[in-house]
């Protein structure tokens, strides 16, 4: 039925746009009455009457629609997709008997490359002009509305906000051992605590690892007490906060190479994100990704960056925040001025592609020593470069208390800085 909707629709409003974006394969079910009209329209350079169609095909049925255009581009799409699904499925259907695996990576590789016509070239920023005031209005009404906290101020302050809902892929780097993965659940338990569905793709560490830490971050339990390192630990606390988190209904989904049958790709993480109406992705090994553009062996480096441009992609597409967290691969580190910087690594330093933070918003580089977590931003697409904040962490403990320093550029009394933020949302 959509199918002839969209002709009616064609005919009714003379939309040769709609015609020209939605090809023959479209209209399996009406291939006469597609081709009379394109055939005019190609020939005359308008979209015919219904006459002229009846003329051709008798048979056809006239019809009145009241849809949306974006509806029947949805719907056109939707059943040619279905459509090419079960005629694949078919056609490998001796093929699963012989090689099951073999099978499905050949489907995947079908559906990977079926993509929706694209309907428009860009955007025209000279007649959506008014958008962009609209969005000023907006955002000068309310300053972080579309920003999600780090949970650390001092951060949200040089991000201009906290992390923005699109256009965001911010990777967090650091040597092994250096705390990274914490400060990503750290942000991660931030957004979830403000009401966000939070996923956390975690390659290495098990959910019930990422759970216990997610507890000592969200209140403070001790870290080692709640793992069962301390046996006389009075666990009636921990006992009572587990029964009331259990009844909250924001999402916090851990997620392994397994949920996605070994094979971890972009479009994967997107149907997750999608499926649970997730409003930060973070992805704790980049390197764990399959690329889809390439089928079989590419260099790491190739590999990484096209990874990051469909992370950054499917950040504007979904309009939400992914953090990647990535290996630094060398010891050296200087600062912008060619100080020697031995708490942080150099941007260059990030293991398997200068790509990576070439494609990403904002590049932060973490050192952990001493009970002190370094973060420095190497990069920031939207505001301040080279900005070193401090904080004493103490791991087992979770907590993030701020240590003025004169790189970080910011009032002496840290207080006074979170209520200055808090009351303008900017320094």
């Amino acid at each position: 039925m959509i199918q002839l909707q969209a002709l009616n629709y064609i005919l009714k409003n003379r939309d040769h746009d709609l015609l020209m974006t939605y090809g023959q394969e479209y209209y399996f079910n009406y291939e006469a009455e597609y081709n009379v009209i394109k055939n005019h329209y190609t020939k005359y350079k308008t979209v015919p009457d219904v006459l002229t169609v009846l003329d051709k095909v008798p048979t056809f049925k006239v019809i009145d629609t009241n849809e949306s255009k974006q509806y029947i581009e949805q719907k056109l799409y939707e059943e040619y997709v279905y459509e090419f699904t079960r005629n694949i499925m078919k056609q490998k259907a001796g093929l699963f008997k012989q090689d099951a695996v073999r099978a499905k990576n050949e489907i995947a590789v079908a559906l990977a490359n079926l993509h929706p016509p694209r309907t428009t070239w860009g955007t025209n920023i000279v007649a959506s002009a008014q958008d962009r005031y609209d969005s000023l209005i907006d955002t000068l009404a309310s300053p972080n509305a579309n920003k999600i906290s780090t949970g650390l101020p001092e951060l949200d302050m040089k991000l201009g906000g906290g992390m923005h809902m699109g256009e965001e892929f911010i990777v967090i780097f650091a040597r092994t051992n250096n705390a990274k993965t914490w400060l990503a659940e750290k942000i991660a338990v931030s957004a979830w605590e403000a009401g966000n569905n939070v996923g956390f793709f975690s390659p290495e560490m098990s959910d019930k690892s990422i759970g216990y830490r997610f507890d000592t971050l969200h209140k403070g339990f001790s870290n080692k007490a709640i793992q069962g390192s301390e046996p006389d630990y009075d666990t009636t606390k921990y006992k009572t906060y587990i029964g009331n988190l259990s009844k909250n209904k924001t999402i916090f989904s851990v997620t392994s190479p397994i949920h996605f049958d070994k094979e971890v790709t972009v479009s994967k993480l997107k149907k997750w994100a999608t499926d649970l109406n997730l409003k930060l992705l973070v992805i704790d090994g980049l390197t764990y990704l399959k690329n889809e553009r390439v089928n079989g062996h590419q260099p790491d480096h190739e590999r990484l960056t096209d990874l990051s441009e469909d992370l950054m992609t499917l950040s504007n597409e979904l309009q939400i925040p992914i953090i990647a967290v990535v290996q630094a691969n060398r010891e050296g580190a200087r600062d912008a001025n060619g100080e020697v910087n031995d708490d942080t690594p150099e941007i260059d330093t990030i293991r398997g592609s200068d790509g990576i933070s070439h494609n990403a918003s904002r590049v932060i580089s973490v050192r952990y020593k001493d009970n002190t977590i370094t973060i420095y931003l190497n990069k920031n697409r939207y505001g301040e470069v080279n900005v070193k904040l401090i904080y004493k962490y103490f791991i087992n403990e979770g907590k993030f208390t701020y240590v003025n320093n004169p790189k970080a550029n910011l009032p002496q009394d840290p207080e006074e800085a979170r209520s200055e933020f808090n009351d303008t949302g900017k320094l």
